[in-house]
């Protein structure tokens, strides 16, 4: 795939090859060892403890699976099977490179789930946006949100993502529906839709869209029609989308006010990524609760890749969320009080007059974008 080429994947691949040729074995998720047989040019040889003879990798699958992990992130057994006959093995090879620096989550039947540790994250609002899409490209992202809502007034979105070398999660729009309605009706943040705005025409609608571009390879997956502070209907509409686009990647949404015993459920169902929705309307004065909320989550479920939707502070760095969205760099450019620049710990503070909004923008994602990196919660270099 054209990502590939992102990530100096030889670099990688020639380390384990001066590890394994001085220690002459590795390791798999599972524990058994697979022994170094010769590490030649095109291939490595292994005898591993269930073969009778040993077995060969090209060294180039290696590469192109490096490739796909360093963009991926996350990534079970199974998908190894494109480039190998011996997943197993190369699986093994992945968890071994990446061992000081992900998380292994076992799943049913003794498989697991490898994840690299750092945060993942997709720029939202630049449907009509190119040149902040072009500042984000000249920053090394290459991940956008791109709303449904925002793609059916702008046909030309969806074009963006080939021009500019871009990869897309889609979302509902169901937040932005949300959000007119609290404007038009005037209330309250925790009140919920109005049936109609998530009826099924509406979901029908967004389905037929899934169909279409299910198979459009820079769009990694889809997010459900959740409903803001309402579980129920934000279960039932994730069941009714995926009744009606089966073999698309949709990706579950667990409102945070739901209980973890329905989460627990989304968990076992072995999701490649979980959503965690719901919490930007109690992001400004309700933060003690989040809080407490999230540590019994991240608790319960350390490895489990969490998705922070419309999340952009302090909270990722202090959770480690596989990935998140968000719009908050952009705020320069919305209102004057929005001017502002992110700290090391991911606080924010006024920026200096002197920025102009472009500025303060790119500062912005460069460390959003720097989060993928971040192994912990040792302080970034940040330049003002």
């Amino acid at each position: 795939m054209r990502w590939a080429k992102k990530f100096d994947s030889r670099i990688v691949e020639r380390k384990f090859k001066r590890e394994l040729n001085k220690q002459g074995y590795f390791f798999t998720a599972k524990g058994a060892p697979n022994y170094l047989v010769s590490y030649e040019k095109d291939n490595l040889c292994l005898k591993t403890s269930v073969s009778k003879k040993p077995i060969q990798i090209k060294r180039n699958s290696i590469r192109k699976a490096i490739s796909f992990m360093m963009f991926k992130r996350t990534a079970v057994r199974k998908e190894m099977d494109v480039y190998t006959n011996f997943s197993s093995a190369l699986f093994g090879i992945l968890f071994h490179i990446f061992r000081n620096n992900s998380k292994l989550q076992k799943l049913k039947y003794g498989e697991f789930r490898l994840s690299l540790v750092g945060t993942i994250f997709f720029a939202s609002g630049l449907e009509r946006s190119p040149s902040i899409i072009k500042v984000l490209k000249n920053l090394g992202g290459m991940r956008v949100l791109f709303n449904y809502k925002s793609i059916l007034e702008s046909p030309n979105a969806l074009m963006m993502l080939e021009k500019y070398d871009l990869f897309c999660i889609v979302d509902s729009g169901a937040y932005s529906l949300f959000n007119e309605k609290k404007k038009k009706s005037k209330i309250q943040q925790q009140e919920l839709f109005e049936e109609n705005l998530m009826n099924d025409f509406t979901i029908e609608g967004y389905a037929k869209f899934i169909n279409e571009n299910m198979d459009n390879k820079r769009i990694l997956g889809f997010l459900p029609l959740d409903v803001v502070g309402n579980a129920y209907e934000t279960r039932s509409n994730y069941n009714k989308l995926k009744s009606l686009v089966p073999e698309a990647t949709v990706y579950p949404v667990w409102q945070f006010t739901d209980s973890l015993k329905e989460l627990e459920t989304l968990v076992q169902e072995e999701h490649e990524l979980i959503c965690i929705g719901g919490l930007v309307p109690f992001i400004s004065n309700r933060k003690p609760f989040i809080r407490k909320v999230l540590d019994k989550v991240f608790t319960k479920f350390p490895e489990q890749p969490f998705h922070a939707l419309g999340i952009g502070d302090e909270l990722l760095l202090e959770y480690g969320f596989f990935s998140s969205d968000s719009t908050a760099y952009l705020n320069a450019q919305k209102y004057k009080k929005g001017r502002k620049i992110y700290l090391n710990n991911g606080m924010r503070v006024p920026a200096p007059d002197k920025m102009s909004t472009e500025e303060i923008i790119s500062q912005n994602l460069r460390f959003l974008l720097g989060l993928e990196e971040r192994k912990t919660t040792t302080q970034l270099a940040f330049d003002f």
